[in-house]
């Protein structure tokens, strides 16, 4: 329920399409169920070749708030957002995949829940193919809660896209994308310097959760085939990612700095000593580099250990 007196300011829905009629009605449906007053509905289309435009085109004959924009090659679902995300004209910007299910007061919650945050996102019920509750929801997988340090998003990300708010003047000073790492861990870590992230309990969206989900099913398993996969770029992922975050971090942040400095040190050495003194530093900082693993204190510690051996 909307309690702002205020006029409502424009609020831009950025959606992201490929090859997704399947289920892409569903979820165009429920973006225009939203019981927020003040809407703009980009489609953003990396190039589809199945039957997404068509519906596109259908909807927006019938409203003219939504726009279309399609990519002339496919060019993959991170500069897919970010070519959304350019257009958007409103104060605010809500991230939104094809093929998921939003409850009718999702923008309107996270509106009246975001404050002087820089994101503001909120927990979602995870369903099958068919969209059936699976019996637990994102909270039930990983921690969520209010972030405001880079070390909590620096390690693990688990803040997803289709459940954000982002504030618009602060998303437009973090482009482009870097594609190294998924667009919503950019936003999070970002949004972490940039005034903070705010979580709300409130279960407004439906994850569906399938064989095309470019990461499956939150907190599941890789098959060993993306195992495999994974293992030959894991390394290599992990010291851009934290190089890039090192350099990101201010300089006012201090120990945030400081440990990033050394992550960005032990990620990118070798050797007996730099690896125990990549252990130590996961050992001292655990609580904060592993803030969003719902882990036991024994299986954190566990974890730092295999920084002895692995990077993550």
């Amino acid at each position: 329920m909307l309690t702002n007196q205020k006029p409502f300011p424009l609020i831009s829905i950025v959606l992201a399409t490929y090859n997704g009629a399947k289920f892409f009605r569903t979820q165009l449906d429920s973006v225009l169920q939203q019981d927020y007053p003040n809407l703009e509905i980009i489609v953003s289309d990396d190039n589809s070749t199945d039957d997404t435009l068509a519906i596109v085109e259908s909807y927006r004959l019938q409203h003219s708030f939504i726009q279309i924009i399609k990519s002339a090659a496919n060019q993959g679902y991170i500069k897919n957002f970010e070519q959304g995300c350019k257009l958007a004209k409103g104060e605010y910007v809500a991230l939104c995949d094809q093929d998921d299910q939003w409850h009718p007061q999702k923008i309107s919650k996270l509106y009246n829940a975001i404050g002087d945050a820089a994101l503001v996102y909120a927990n979602s019920v995870l369903c099958n193919e068919s969209m059936e509750p699976i019996g637990v929801t994102i909270a039930d997988r990983v921690t969520c809660k209010d972030f405001s340090s880079p070390l909590e998003q620096a390690i693990f990300c688990r803040i997803y896209g289709h459940a954000m708010l982002i504030k618009n003047e602060f998303l437009r000073r973090i482009f482009p994308f870097p594609t190294i790492i998924p667009h919503d861990w950019w936003i999070a870590y970002t949004a972490t310097v940039n005034g903070g992230i705010r979580y709300i309990p409130d279960q407004l969206a439906w994850y569906r959760q399938h064989s095309n989900n470019v990461f499956g099913a939150v907190g599941g398993k890789r098959n060993k085939t993306q195992e495999a996969q994974a293992a030959l770029k894991e390394k290599q992922i992990a010291q851009e990612r934290i190089e890039l975050f090192y350099s990101y971090c201010p300089s006012h942040l201090a120990k945030e700095k400081m440990v990033l400095s050394k992550l960005n040190q032990y990620y990118h050495g070798s050797g007996f000593v730099n690896n125990v003194q990549r252990m130590v530093l996961f050992f001292k900082y655990h609580q904060q580099l592993l803030a969003s693993k719902k882990r036991s204190q024994l299986r954190q510690w566990l974890f730092c250990l295999k920084m002895l051996v692995k990077i993550i």
